[in-house]
C-alpha cells in the first residue's frame, strides 16, 4: 500500500509543470484548415486496411491455408 502511494505521489509531481504549462490558454494553436479533410482519409484508410485484412483472413480459411505449426499443441495428458 505505501508503495502504491508513493507511486500516485511521484505521477502527481511529475505532471504537475505540465498542467500548470497546460493552464496557459495563450499558447494555444488553433487548427489547421485542412483538419476535416485529414481526418475524413484516416478513417476511410483505416476502414479500407479493415476490409482488405477481413476479406484475407475469409480467403484464407475458406481455402484451408493453415499451416500444421500455426495450430495449438495437442494436450498433453500421461
Amino acid at each position: 500500500m505505501k508503495r502504491w502511494l508513493g507511486s500516485i505521489t511521484g505521477l502527481l509531481l511529475a505532471a504537475s509543470p505540465a498542467v500548470a504549462m497546460a493552464a496557459d490558454e495563450g499558447r494555444a494553436l488553433d487548427p489547421p484548415a485542412d483538419t476535416a479533410t485529414v481526418l475524413l482519409v484516416t478513417i476511410v484508410a483505416l476502414l479500407g486496411m479493415a476490409l482488405v485484412g477481413g476479406i484475407g483472413y475469409l480467403y484464407r480459411r475458406e481455402r484451408g491455408l493453415d499451416w500444421d505449426f500455426q495450430k495449438p499443441d495437442a494436450p498433453d495428458h500421461h
